[in-house]
């Protein structure tokens, strides 16, 4: 008989992409900007500051911020009443009699942010103006009339534009906290999953690194998030212990667009599955050649190096022990486990040769091939139910919840052991794992 042997496999589970998202909701952000921005939104007192520039100019929110995403940018609209106050001087003297004029108008600021992700984490904004437009053009009073001064007041008001800019990207680096739900997020994942169901299966997931996923802004919403590269295995039968959180890895950038998750489930196959499957299909059977028949009564496999060997005792025109070998492997298109390249070992060749030539003409071969068709999808299709189960919209503490599904079934590695034929089954598809909505400080959930 072919020498039974095994050789030491270490199965890498296959990499998965799981994307770690936070939601906002653009709504929401107005709401935030309008309650922290208050009514006075600059105020210039003196005419001696900012260089001597003779100039008082005050500001009030006139009503609420508006917002929009477009591309990778907010725009802001920010209705404003303003009143300047121009010193008139005479020979470098204010006049006694003029403490100034005074111009009153109405005008909408406008914004533009770019949006992104530090690599440790912190939102980054970066607001420029976008110019403004005047609602009720400024007049100055001249004996109780207004008269027209749009220009004199569109040559002051650009220089106090930025001091709002600066005040907006201050309130979103203050009250935006995604590296806390980041480091919440990250550290979860190292808390193994029980799949709810009849199996003992719990989904253990090992994160590595992350990379950047550009911001996103759909229908209202604007999405933070990052894709986290991991290894994820399903566990039967074997409770596992949570693993040690890793400090949240500096964000690398974005090396894999992909979203592709894929679940390792190392599954075996008894040999004792195999033997019966192949004495159901040809035990007892007679084969005929010629005038010479045999009858196959037991059937076992096993390892011999990355073989299997078939060992089947036959009776007849031969009475003995007959040794074939052959490679395993995963069949695609029916998803079964089947042997490819099945031959008499050749120590039985060698010996049967010298008085039995009419059995190698491939009949016995292409039986016993045939036989051995373990069907992968329906000893695992309970396993794919709970999993799938699980990762559709399952709720997790802090608001976080799993959401994916699975859309095809593989086999990456095979490999033979003492007992079975042990198979990394691969469910892939596509998972996140985040907030379906993000709440800064303040605001009601």
């Amino acid at each position: 008989m072919p020498a039974e042997s095994y050789r030491s496999n270490l199965v890498k589970p296959q990499t998965s992409i799981i994307n770690l998202y936070a939601d906002i909701e653009v709504i929401k952000l107005e709401k935030l900007i309008n309650d922290h921005i208050d009514s006075v939104l600059y105020q210039d007192t003196s005419f001696t500051d900012n260089g001597n520039d003779n100039l008082k100019l005050k500001a009030w929110k006139a009503g609420d911020v508006k917002l929009k995403f477009e591309q990778d940018e907010l725009s802001w609209e920010l209705p404003a009443r303003v009143v300047f106050k121009k010193g008139v001087k005479l020979f470098g003297y204010n006049v006694p009699y003029v403490d100034a004029w005074e111009y009153t108008g109405q005008i909408r600021l406008r914004y533009k942010t770019k949006l992104g992700v530090n690599r440790d984490w912190n939102i980054k904004s970066v607001t420029v103006s976008d110019g403004y437009i005047w609602t009720k053009k400024p007049a100055v009073k001249i004996g109780g009339v207004d008269v027209p001064v749009t220009i004199i007041a569109n040559l002051l008001l650009p220089g106090y534009l930025q001091t709002f800019s600066k005040q907006i990207d201050d309130l979103i680096s203050t009250d935006f906290d995604f590296r806390g739900y980041a480091e919440k997020g990250w550290s979860m994942l190292f808390n193994p999953f029980k799949i709810p169901g009849v199996y003992n299966a719990w989904l253990s997931i090992t994160p590595y690194s992350v990379s950047l996923v550009p911001i996103q802004g759909l229908a209202g919403h604007i999405r933070l998030g990052a894709a986290i590269t991991s290894d994820v295995m399903c566990l039967l039968d074997n409770t596992p212990s949570s693993g040690k959180v890793a400090a949240l890895p500096y964000i690398q950038p974005l090396k894999l667009a992909s979203d592709t998750f894929r679940i390792n489930l190392l599954t075996d196959i008894p040999y004792s599955t195999i033997n019966r499957m192949i004495t159901q299909q040809i035990g007892d059977s007679i084969f005929q050649f010629g005038s010479r028949r045999i009858r196959f009564e037991t059937f076992r496999v096993y390892g011999t190096d990355e073989k299997m060997a078939v060992e089947t005792k036959v009776s007849g025109s031969i009475n003995g022990t007959l040794y074939l070998t052959g490679v395993p492997y995963f069949n695609s298109e029916d998803t079964t486990l089947r042997i490819k390249s099945l031959k008499f070992d050749l120590k039985t060749r060698n010996l049967a040769m010298r008085s039995s030539k009419w059995l190698f003409n491939g009949k016995i071969e292409r039986a016993i091939t045939r036989s051995v068709a373990i069907p992968f999808k329906s000893n695992i299709a309970g396993i794919e139910q709970q999993i799938t189960a699980l990762i559709r919209h399952y709720p997790l503490v802090y608001g976080f919840e799993l959401n994916g599904k699975l859309a095809r079934l593989s086999v990456s590695d095979l490999y033979l052991s003492p007992e079975s034929v042990k198979a990394n089954v691969v469910f892939s598809g596509n998972l996140s794992f985040g907030l379906g909505d993000l709440n800064p400080p303040g605001m009601a959930h």
